[in-house]
């Protein structure tokens, strides 16, 4: 079972996410945006979700605050936006996200098994097995 957290300012959707994730077997914690990167330094999750577009502050900002500080910079991040610009890709990945996926062309099924991909490459990287 892997901890995540999810960073989404709408609930609604986190909760669905978080269901679905769920029936995977993993812990789930919501984060909305401010409170975020406080909630991935105190819970040090095994992945986190993240939206970029949010209403406090860029998840963009979020990733970058997180991959800078060392005892956190392992942490997966998988992006999780309905932003589809070529840029925000590019930097989201530049600052170290594991993958970026479109909300709306991602289905909750693929959502899981991008989850769980990312997971068990995170466990082969540190040597623990899958």
């Amino acid at each position: 079972m892997a901890k995540i957290i999810i960073v989404e300012d709408d609930f609604k959707v986190a909760n669905i996410y978080k269901n679905r994730l769920t029936e995977e077997g993993h812990q789930i914690l919501i984060a909305a945006d401010i409170q975020a990167a406080d909630l991935i330094a105190r819970e040090k999750p095994d992945l986190v979700l993240l939206d970029i577009l949010m209403p406090k502050i860029n998840g963009l900002t979020i990733l970058r605050e997180v991959k800078a500080q060392n005892e956190l910079a392992d942490i997966p991040f998988l992006v999780l936006t309905n932003v589809e610009d070529a840029t925000e890709v590019q930097q989201a990945i530049e600052l170290g996200a594991s993958g970026y996926l479109v909300k709306a062309d991602t289905s909750l099924d693929l959502l899981a098994q991008k989850v769980n991909e990312v997971l068990s490459a995170g466990a082969i990287a540190t040597g623990v097995k899958a």
